[in-house]
């Protein structure tokens, strides 16, 4: 049940992502309200269900990105097995604004450069006709750090509720 859940969030927050910050875009950028959700369950360290958010989170932005399929799919779930080594082997934090912004930016700038890599690797290939340099990537990532720090907050209280909400259904479904 909880997974039809997700999936029904996935596609609110792609729907949003896409009808509402489409238009409302900065330099050319629209936040990835998909890979902070994705980002924000990582965080959680009791299940792993971003797994399944990220696989599906990447699976439905390559289905409207114009890159080659499986590059945002890749990497997201490159980001976040990152993410969860760095968090439950190295790293000891309290969580807080500082903290998510640094983790924020690693994550855009892990998840910029699989796609380069991804792009890089198909177009050798011969699998692809185009071919996104990294001067495009990295023109875009000031941008577009700051306005998904702008809805970095507001991300977090949205996959809190999720998780609380959630967390209340299973259990009224076990009885307590």
């Amino acid at each position: 049940m909880k997974y039809f859940i997700y999936f029904i969030i996935i596609i609110g927050l792609i729907g949003f992502n896409i009808g509402l910050f489409n238009n409302l875009q900065i330099y050319g950028q629209i936040p990835n309200l998909l890979l902070l959700f994705s980002i924000y369950l990582c965080l959680e360290k009791k299940d792993f269900d971003f797994f399944f958010v990220a696989f599906f989170s990447g699976l439905l932005l390559d289905f409207f990105a114009t890159n080659f399929f499986g590059g945002y799919t890749l990497s997201f779930l490159v980001v976040v097995f990152c993410l969860y080594l760095l968090i439950n082997n190295l790293l000891v934090f309290e969580l807080n604004w500082q903290v998510l912004s640094l983790l924020l930016l690693g994550s855009l700038l892990l998840m910029n450069s699989v796609l380069w890599l991804y792009g890089l690797l198909v177009f050798k290939l011969g699998l692809s006709s185009e071919y996104i340099g990294i001067k495009i990537y990295a023109a875009g990532i000031l941008p577009e750090f700051f306005y998904n720090w702008i809805v970095l907050y507001p991300m977090y209280l949205f996959s809190d509720f999720v998780k609380k909400f959630i967390e209340n259904l299973s259990a009224k479904r076990r009885g307590f």
